[in-house]
């Protein structure tokens, strides 16, 4: 790239990082956040007691040893709803760098890919709003990704094991990332185990069984989704009806669904992967690491909207710009639309998740994400054929990118 080129794309990314920066400092200035609030505090007021004790103390202490100190330390620089908020954004940057480094490494447009996550309003949301981690979850696998494509395996494997110490989630991916280190797995394999160990050791010899049931066996939060949602709004429309026997049957079948998600989201993982490995190539990468997430955040019973920013960074290396338009704005308008419903019956700027009283409020709700999810199935499924059609060198959906010289 020669220099005029090289100056005008960094200045345009310096825009994007400007105005996404003062949206989110704006949403911050306005608003107090979630009710995820309340369980931090929980959070932090138990380790404060009880340390590492705390998983075994607090059943709802489902994040990893890192992700839960590091919520912990930023409670003691200043308010969780301030600092909680602007480390997340300040993840966002992260992001953003990353998917500007991937799309280079790929010659591909990256103002685009970029600035479509930086200005989305489900990253805004999800990092200046949400109060959550999901958002540095997102930050340290893109920045893994970019790092092994950039054949900077250790600090790939470090990155990818932090990110599973915010949250377990990225341990889906370890298959995927082991398997396209190839000359270098063994340094891969050094730095996220180094890591790992530092991170998942301490707590794992204090309190195993507590550790595990809690973090290991979390099946997430939030409404009826993925495989689940179809039986859930039947049993609802059974209960309205009066249907006795199907609402049994129903909520039979959801229950099903929801002990059932190991197994799918074991399915999605080993899928996703034997798809990428027949044909694989460093092109197809990030779009085997997005269909892995976007089938996991799929078959899921329970999501927030929040999950969903772990897909969306890659989604511009996935599918048709269209389909990534698409996708950014339909969850966009369902995750205003959330929020504003749970925000119902609280204090101004502020959503409590906990409010979906009377009982058929948070099922309308579920309704509302029929769309997005059948979105997401769709998305899935020709992501997967694409895939399997496509012959090396070409990116899955077809996009007309430039190859690597």
């Amino acid at each position: 790239m020669t220099g005029p080129n090289r100056s005008e794309t960094t200045l345009g990314l310096r825009a994007v990082l400007i105005v996404g920066l003062l949206i989110r400092v704006a949403v911050i200035a306005a608003t107090r956040g979630t009710s995820d609030l309340w369980f931090w505090r929980l959070f932090v007021n138990a380790f404060d007691q009880y340390g590492f004790g705390a998983y075994g103390h607090v059943s709802r202490l489902n994040h990893p040893p890192l992700g839960a100190l590091l919520v912990w330390g930023l409670d003691k620089i200043g308010p969780l709803s301030l600092t909680l908020r602007v480390s997340q954004v300040l993840a966002d940057v992260v992001t953003t760098v990353s998917i500007s480094g991937i799309a280079r490494h790929l010659n591909v447009d990256h103002r685009f890919a970029a600035g479509l996550f930086f200005l989305s309003p489900v990253a805004i949301l999800t990092s200046s709003f949400f109060c959550n981690t999901d958002s540095l979850l997102a930050a340290l696998t893109v920045a893994a990704v970019w790092m092994l494509l950039e054949e900077r395996y250790a600090l790939a494997g470090v990155l990818l094991a932090c990110g599973c110490g915010v949250k377990i989630v990225p341990a889906l991916v370890l298959p995927l990332f082991f398997l396209f280190a190839k000359s270098g797995r063994a340094r891969f394999a050094a730095g996220f185990l180094i890591v790992a160990g530092v991170i998942f050791l301490p707590v794992l010899l204090y309190d195993p069984i507590s550790f595990t049931q809690n973090v290991l066996g979390y099946r997430g939060s939030g409404e009826m989704w993925g495989l689940a949602l179809p039986a859930i709004l039947s049993g609802a429309a059974a209960t309205i009806l009066g249907w006795s026997r199907l609402r049994l049957l129903s909520y039979h079948l959801a229950g099903v669904s929801i002990d059932m998600t190991r197994y799918c989201v074991a399915m999605v993982v080993g899928l996703v992967t034997w798809v990428w490995w027949r044909r694989e190539h460093d092109i197809r990468f990030p779009a085997a690491v997005t269909l892995l997430l976007l089938g996991a955040t799929t078959v899921a019973p329970r999501v927030t909207l929040g999950y969903f920013v772990w897909f969306l960074p890659l989604l511009p290396f996935t599918f048709k710009r269209s389909q990534t338009l698409l996708v950014h704005a339909v969850a966009s308008v369902q995750l205003i639309a959330d929020y504003t419903l749970y925000s119902l019956g609280s204090e101004s700027w502020f959503v409590n998740f906990g409010n979906a009283k009377p009982w058929w409020f948070a099922r309308a709700i579920d309704i509302l994400g029929i769309p997005l999810w059948c979105l997401c199935w769709w998305l899935l499924t020709t992501g997967l054929i694409a895939m399997y059609r496509g012959n090396r060198g070409e990116s899955p959906s077809s996009v007309s990118y430039p190859r690597q010289p």
